[in-house]
């Protein structure tokens, strides 16, 4: 499955996520667009293209989880809210380029699904 809204509104389904009620709150194109952003957002810190599979617990790293917790970290902030209504509501290049990635840094719920540093050690017990 695709990272999509599809896919975000599976994650933040009622009986599976605890913040459900926040997700479903949000107007759905506000959700798309976050969604979206999160994803291109996620996808620039890494060399490597995101894993588009729908994951579960004890996988990783989890893109999709990442970018699900991303999409609502940015619409819970109030400066990159509204950005993100702008961009709906006017949707253009002018837009898109105001809410590059580079300012925007990953909140620490999307980290804990994502490798950061691929070359360090994992140790485990065999």
């Amino acid at each position: 499955m695709a990272i999509d809204i599809t896919g975000a509104n599976a994650y933040f389904g009622a009986t599976v996520n605890t913040r459900s009620e926040t997700w479903t709150r949000i107007p759905l194109p506000r959700r798309v667009a976050a969604v979206a952003q999160a994803k291109d957002l996620i996808q620039s810190k890494f060399d490597d293209a995101l894993e588009t599979d729908t994951t579960v617990a004890g996988d990783f790293p989890r893109h999709d989880a990442a970018v699900y917790e991303q999409a609502l970290w940015m619409l819970e902030s109030d400066e990159l809210d509204s950005k993100i209504k702008d961009l709906v509501i006017n949707s253009n290049a002018a837009n898109l380029r105001e809410l590059s990635p580079s300012p925007i840094s990953i909140t620490l719920t999307a980290l804990r699904f994502l490798v950061v540093n691929p070359r360090s050690v994992r140790l485990s017990r065999g």
